[in-house]
């Protein structure tokens, strides 16, 4: 309010556009020049957008010598991505939308009058910004007739911009390419259909933004396009990006031949993309499923990028190992749903609504009334609640990839006790001990999530039989009719192919087969310091401790806990060598000791709920002394521990 008191700070643009010879670059490094970008001074506008100013600021950006001009750069970038949409018609304006039937603005006519239009509404606009309509009217005449003879053709500024994105790799500035970034994503965010074109267009789109993969700022330009697929009329972007082989390209710079930084960028694009496509966030933007993801998880891809993961001879295996998981841990998380708790509330909808019909007209006149006054005071909570219902998308069908890993268990496991990486001591607090390592983490990491995967569903629906089709449309048993019928006559992993087997339960097969569970429990006990996996292993265990009992894998899986793995002794030897540690001079607990009680805690929970119906199976590997001083004695106190308030 200061203004109205005449106390309002003198800006010195106004003082540098009267004058005869002036030059941009004067304008560029005032001082107040952003201030009066942001207050739409009619009379800046109107100079900044003339042709040759906007073709100077473009080059200022997109020069070779950047860094001569780099304080010009920075000032015009903020002038072209500001809030007036001066600029940005004036930088779409020499190209003309090809492929699509309207453009962004109603007004598409670029002549020479298209700028005298432009500041007018500029001018009645900002009317209430220091000058009225009219002095801001007349200022900008005169301001149009000073400057008419630096009026040059428009060629296309986006031709020029876009030169950026033309030099080799390597030699594009981080800075430059920020700068370069943040004008094409105004343009993205406020003529996004021709911005859109403009790049469709170029031929080697695609190739130019993989050149540049190590430049965060490209990178975040690639994924503003992509997500540009969710505008109300999709103007096709993903199918552009499918056509021009974008995720074969990525997945090719997977390869272990290739350098490992370029595994890591490689790999954050692709989990971007699996992000901008399934994000469980409703308040997030999304573009759903695509061609995109399902190019990643098709058989041929993943088939791909195993070859790659298990290549022993290539320089850089473990690396594309290492990355390949953090991939298929993200399609999996995402993606990951359950259909029968989904199922199971839709049939319960059907059922209200069969009982509200049959409880007559009076009663549902009330229960609409009902109805209607809980939205009333529902308010905004309740259009939250409908757009996230109208958000939910449809979960991905991740079969093929987990038919294609679980036919690659074998050479995965044979990692874990052979790996790729060197295993030679390496100097800890705690004198010379051998590394675990990415590679072998990065395995067990993936077995969690696979085994996580093999429950849903979707996944465990027996293949179509011919001669009992209306039982294979039957869903699978769930956990709680699982306790009825335990099936106790286990057969051999080899019985089970991919042609009679639901693809999560031929994974379990092949766990099973490949002895996962054993191996990674001798991890865990190995390597004592090593809480992230221990962490993994948990969690393969609470899984394995807790799957319904009417599968056979399941049953199967459990039983390998107890048999081979020899669980309930390992536990109670290692809390009895802890104690053992634990009571010498300066002793301390052994690492893995938190995550083995909650082992401890599954086990005891299995054998109280399900140990009478599991007895003729696991019977036979439980020392009954041994464990039952295990729960009286150290099990007991822990609980008692924790139920101690802090």
């Amino acid at each position: 309010m200061l203004w109205r008191f005449g106390l309002q700070h003198a800006s010195n643009i106004d003082k540098l556009l009267e004058k005869e010879d002036l030059a941009l670059e004067e304008v560029l490094n005032d001082s107040d020049l952003l201030q009066e970008v942001r207050e739409q001074n009619p009379k800046l506008i109107a100079y900044l957008v003339l042709p040759s100013n906007i073709k100077h600021m473009v080059e200022y950006i997109a020069t070779e010598d950047f860094f001569k001009f780099s304080k010009m750069a920075s000032a015009s970038c903020e002038v072209l991505c500001s809030n007036s949409p001066a600029f940005v018609d004036a930088l779409s304006a020499g190209y003309v939308s090809r492929d699509f039937a309207y453009s962004d603005d109603e007004e598409e006519d670029e002549d020479d009058d298209d700028y005298e239009d432009r500041e007018e509404a500029a001018g009645h606009s900002n009317s209430n910004i220091n000058d009225n309509s009219n002095t801001a009217s007349t200022g900008r005449e005169s301001a149009r007739a000073r400057f008419s003879d630096n009026e040059v053709p428009k060629p296309c500024l986006l031709d020029c911009l876009w030169g950026i994105m033309r030099l080799p790799s390597g030699q594009l500035d981080m800075l430059q390419a920020t700068y370069f970034s943040r004008v094409m994503c105004s343009l993205l965010q406020r003529k996004p259909y021709e911005t859109l074109d403009y790049i469709c267009a170029q031929g080697d789109a695609v190739s130019l933004f993989l050149n540049h993969l190590g430049v965060s700022a490209v990178v975040d330009l690639l994924l503003k396009v992509i997500s540009l697929e969710e505008l109300d009329n999709g103007p096709g972007i993903i199918a552009w990006l499918s056509q021009r082989q974008l995720i074969p390209m990525l997945v090719s710079r997977l390869a272990p031949s290739c350098d490992p930084d370029q595994h890591s960028l490689v790999a954050q694009v692709l989990l971007d993309i699996i992000a901008i496509s399934q994000c469980n966030n409703p308040a997030q933007p999304t573009i759903g499923t695509n061609a995109l993801i399902d190019e990643l998880k098709s058989a041929d891809t993943v088939q791909r990028l195993t070859e790659y993961m298990l290549d022993r001879d290539a320089p850089h295996a473990t690396s594309t190992l290492v990355n390949c998981v953090y991939i298929f841990i993200e399609l999996i998380r995402r993606n990951y749903s359950d259909d029968g708790e989904e199922e199971e509330e839709e049939e319960d909808e059907e059922r209200a609504a069969a009982a509200g019909e049959e409880a007559g007209n009076n009663a549902a006149a009330a229960i609409d009334a009902d109805r209607e006054a809980a939205g009333n005071a529902a308010g905004a909570n309740g259009s939250e609640q409908e757009s996230s219902l109208e958000r939910r998308l449809p979960p991905v069908d991740l079969s093929d990839m987990m038919r294609v890993m679980a036919l690659r268990v074998e050479d995965l496991a044979a990692l874990l006790t052979a790996p790729r990486s060197s295993t030679a001591p390496v100097p800890t607090t705690q004198g010379l001990r051998e590394p675990l390592g990415f590679e072998r983490l990065r395995i067990c990491e993936l077995f969690a999530e696979l085994l996580h995967c093999s429950n849903m569903p979707r996944l465990n629906i027996p293949p179509p039989q011919p001669s009992s089709s209306s039982s294979s449309s039957l869903p699978p048993p769930s956990a709680a009719a699982a306790q009825d019928a335990i099936p106790l006559d286990i057969s051999s992993p080899l019985e089970h192919d991919t042609s009679n087997t639901p693809v999560g339960q031929l994974l379990k097969w092949k766990l099973i087969q490949h002895n996962v569970l054993p191996i990674c429990c001798d991890l865990f006990f190995r390597f004592t310091l090593n809480n992230f996996l221990h962490s993994v292993v948990y969690d393969i265990m609470h899984q394995v401790l807790n799957l319904p009992l009417g599968l056979e894998c399941n049953v199967a899986l459990i039983l390998v806990a107890f048999r081979d793995v020899r669980i309930t002794s390992r536990i109670a030897q290692a809390c009895a060598l802890n104690d053992e540690v634990s009571s010498m001079p300066r002793g301390v607990r052994i690492g893995y000791m938190g995550h083995l009680t909650g082992i401890g805690e599954e086990v005891a929970r299995l054998l109280e709920l399900s140990g009478a119906a599991l007895e003729p199976l696991i019977a036979p590997f439980i020392d009954g002394d041994e464990w039952l001083d295990y729960v009286a004695r150290t099990l007991q106190e822990v609980r008692e521990r924790d139920q101690q308030p802090l």
